[in-house]
C-alpha cells in the first residue's frame, strides 16, 4: 500500500505498525509529483523530498546544485477511482476545494478513471474555462448521491 498520511484510523494505524499492512510511505509532494509524472508519460523524476530518510533506502542519488536529490518512480495505476463536485456526461470534471490536490492528478495517471460526482450536467452546461479534469481522462462517470460533509476532528472552545 502507497500512502502519504496515516491519519486518525486506528486500524490502519494498528495495521501498519504491527507489520501486518505493508505501507510505502511517501512524501505528500513527492507522492503528487509521482502521479502528476505517470499521467504525463515522464517514468520517473529526482527531487530533494525524503533524502536522508527512510523513503531514500535503496533509491539512486545524484546532485544537483550541491543538493542531494533521490529517484522517484512515477505511479500509474490500472483504476483510479476520483470524487468531483461537477461533471457532464463527456467525463469533463471540476473539483472543489482540496479535491483538487489530488484528483486531477491521479484521473490522469489511470487506465482506466472512474468519476463520481456530486451534481451531474449534460454536455455544453460546464465552463470551458473552469474544467481541472478534461473528459479524455475519464472512462466512467456517475452521480453519486446522499454526501455526508463530516468534520475529520472538531475543535471548539470550552464554554466559561
Amino acid at each position: 500500500m502507497i500512502s502519504s498520511y496515516v491519519g486518525e484510523n486506528e486500524e490502519f494505524e494498528r495495521q501498519m505498525l504491527s507489520g501486518e499492512l505493508k505501507v510505502d510511505l511517501i512524501p505528500q509532494g513527492s507522492l503528487a509529483e509521482r502521479c502528476r509524472a505517470g499521467g504525463a508519460g515522464i517514468p520517473a523524476f529526482f527531487t530533494p523530498a525524503g533524502y536522508g530518510t527512510e523513503v531514500a533506502e535503496g533509491k539512486e542519488v545524484r546532485e544537483y546544485n550541491g543538493k542531494s536529490h533521490i529517484l522517484e518512480s512515477a505511479l500509474t495505476a490500472d483504476f483510479a477511482f476520483v470524487k468531483a463536485w461537477r461533471g457532464d456526461a463527456a467525463g469533463n470534471l471540476i473539483f472543489k476545494g482540496t479535491a483538487r490536490n489530488f484528483n486531477p492528478l491521479m484521473a490522469m495517471a489511470g487506465t482506466i478513471t472512474v468519476a463520481e460526482v456530486e451534481e451531474l450536467v449534460p454536455v455544453g452546461e460546464l465552463d470551458p474555462n473552469q474544467i481541472h479534469t478534461p473528459g479524455i481522462f475519464v472512462q466512467r462517470i456517475l452521480q453519486g448521491e446522499n454526501y455526508e460533509k463530516r468534520i475529520e476532528q472538531r475543535t471548539v472552545r470550552k464554554r466559561e
